[in-house]
């Protein structure tokens, strides 16, 4: 597929031109803090959580647009509709019970834009008592979270960060010694927990050392990215009741009833010949995701989600890190970190509830904690960043020139996209154009030369 690069500062202009656009309705600064955030995954070669593929800035433009008399909420709100309801149109801090614990009330803006305007102060104190943390309540999803720690860890400091998500994972269930043939062993069991990601940089001489990664298999973004691809393959459209359909002419079919059927084939020639029995003529390229990554009901792998529907948002779940069988730890650091979130004012209850019909009961809004702390606890700043590094270098040594240290490849990638620009398919490129005309902004993206 055709490739050319863009220059992150267009992409984040053009990110500022639609969030500012009258019906999405954020301000300048918030804008552009969101479409920093976007562009900088993409520079690090995350384009799930960036702005290259119109995904994530069209779902800002869609959710902020909700109907609040409808139902009931804004998934995402601006200024205007916090005006509208007696807020003066930005976040809270609330009153500070310890001086190195902040709370934010985000009132459901953007979470990019709430986290950057808290990261200085949060740096401020920790330089000030060699420890800080905020805790930013009805967020909505931030991105990348390693976008964050590593830029506290430029302020020479280490950092934590994490973030709630919608259940994407179920309980771990411990393997049974003498599983029953007939029982299911997620009979009953209900998905909890989101992929809640955590970020943690260290600074040391050379660089920063990042981990950031969910506490899931994986982060559920590629899956939802595959879904959505398929969806648009397949032509699945609403109908004028606004159920989703699948296939064609006479033989077309609502989504929900064969989605379950059809994403758990593991047989890619017996699940063309289902869709040929949908009036689908040729052969479908469909996308897969990697196996054991998506689940169903039952605990089987889900290969060909379809779309993200209210089958996948009620029936599909991703394991737990270390998976089905191996999982109990990854389910408790899961576990541990909403908990932290609810300690700062987090939903304790499930973050995302579905009606019959799929529609959301809540706006999903989501928290997150932003950490800081000193690393010249015990030697002088330049000494301790010395010796962190020689642990780095012990670490290199004992490995070979295939292994990369964790967030090297991302800070490879950045430097490399910084300089050359951010490679953007055709199709990614439509996508991006079609939520600035959406919006009413002129679309003259160039590419760098």
């Amino acid at each position: 597929m055709e490739t050319d690069r863009y220059s992150a500062a267009d992409l984040m202009e053009l990110g500022r031109q639609v969030l500012t656009q009258p019906q999405v309705g954020f301000t300048d600064r918030q804008a552009l803090a969101t479409a920093k955030i976007l562009v900088e995954a993409d520079l690090r070669g995350d384009p799930d959580h960036g702005i290259a593929g119109g995904d994530k800035l069209n779902d800002i433009c869609v959710k902020v647009q909700d109907d609040a008399d409808r139902l009931g909420f804004k998934r995402i709100c601006n200024p205007g509709h916090l005006k509208k309801i007696g807020k003066d149109g930005d976040f809270v801090v609330d009153e500070q019970k310890y001086p190195t614990v902040m709370t934010v009330d985000a009132n459901g803006l953007l979470g990019h834009y709430v986290a950057l305007e808290i990261l200085p102060e949060v740096v401020k104190t920790a330089r000030q008592f060699g420890y800080a943390k905020a805790y930013i309540q009805n967020s909505t999803h931030f991105g990348n979270c390693g976008i964050y720690s590593e830029m506290i860890a430029e302020s020479d400091l280490a950092a934590k960060v994490t973030c709630t998500s919608p259940a994407y994972t179920k309980p771990f269930i411990e393997p049974q010694r003498e599983p029953s043939d007939n029982r299911n062993p997620y009979e009953g069991v209900n998905k909890r927990f989101g992929t809640n990601p955590i970020a943690w940089s260290i600074p040391y001489d050379q660089g920063i050392i990042t981990i950031d990664m969910a506490t899931t298999q994986r982060a559920v973004s590629p899956t939802i990215r595959v879904a959505n691809n398929n969806t648009n393959t397949l032509g699945i459209q609403a109908d004028s009741s606004g159920m989703l359909c699948i296939g064609t002419g006479d033989r077309k079919k609502r989504l929900r009833d064969v989605h379950l059927f059809l994403a758990r084939m593991d047989d890619e020639a017996i699940l063309q010949k289902e869709l040929s029995n949908l009036g689908y003529e040729e052969t479908i390229p469909l996308e897969s995701v990697e196996s054991g990554l998506l689940k169903g009901p039952a605990g089987e792998d889900i290969l060909y989600p379809l779309a993200f529907d209210e089958v996948f948002k009620k029936q599909f779940w991703v394991a737990p890190l270390g998976g089905t069988l191996f999982g109990y730890k990854g389910f408790g650091l899961n576990m541990l970190i909403e908990l932290d979130n609810v300690m700062g004012g987090g939903e304790p209850d499930l973050i995302r509830r579905l009606d019959a019909d799929g529609k959301p009961e809540t706006p999903e809004w989501v928290s997150q904690t932003i950490e800081a702390y000193a690393i010249d606890v015990k030697y002088p700043l330049s000494e301790a960043k010395r010796r962190i590094g020689e642990s780095v270098r012990t670490t290199r040594s004992c490995g070979n020139d295939l292994m990369f240290l964790p967030g090297e490849k991302e800070q490879i990638a950045r430097r490399k996209n910084w300089k050359e620009g951010i490679p953007l398919t055709s199709d990614q490129l439509k996508k991006l154009e079609a939520v600035a005309r959406k919006v009413g902004v002129a679309f003259d993206l160039k590419p760098v030369s």
